[in-house]
């Protein structure tokens, strides 16, 4: 899909976005005459979430395009702490919440009418839960995976 730009006053105000439909007819001249230039995004090869931020795109601004770059940093320390501390409560969240919702079922009169399979299958899935470290973790906090919760009916 080509993406476009709409330049006033040889500043990007708009885009880069898939061309208005009320401008779809118009040759590439008339774009040109309008503001809207055909823009090349250049990205990076990789992007890690985890280990990298975006940065705001730069632009440069041609006779007939713009050349979009999207730039990348690393992350800091600082952002990377901060980082592994949110995803550590949020586990820390969700374990909880496994825990607290395993209890409130393995005391239910649904769960009296599994059977033994079912039941022990709640009872290896609670204890796994709870034997899952989620504190101290630094980076590792990213390898910590629940196993999947076992049926509620037979």
């Amino acid at each position: 899909m080509k993406l476009y730009s709409l330049v006033q006053n040889n500043t990007v105000v708009n885009g880069p976005v898939p061309l208005p439909l009320n401008l779809e007819e118009k040759s590439d001249f008339e774009l040109l005459e309008l503001g809207w230039y055909y823009t090349d995004c250049i990205r990076p090869s990789t992007f890690i979430d985890q280990f990298e931020i975006m940065l705001p795109m730069q632009f440069e601004i041609k006779q007939t395009k713009v050349i979009c770059t999207f730039l990348k940093r690393n992350k800091t320390e600082e952002e990377l702490t901060e980082q592994n501390l949110k995803k550590q409560q949020n586990v820390e969240l969700d374990k909880l919440n496994r825990l607290s919702f395993a209890d409130t079922f393995m005391r239910s009169e649904e769960y009296n009418t599994l059977s033994e399979d079912i039941k022990h299958q709640w009872i290896v899935y609670r204890q796994t839960v709870f034997d899952t470290i989620t504190m101290g973790l630094g980076d590792d906090i990213w390898k910590v995976f629940f196993p999947q919760q076992p049926p509620t009916s037979n």
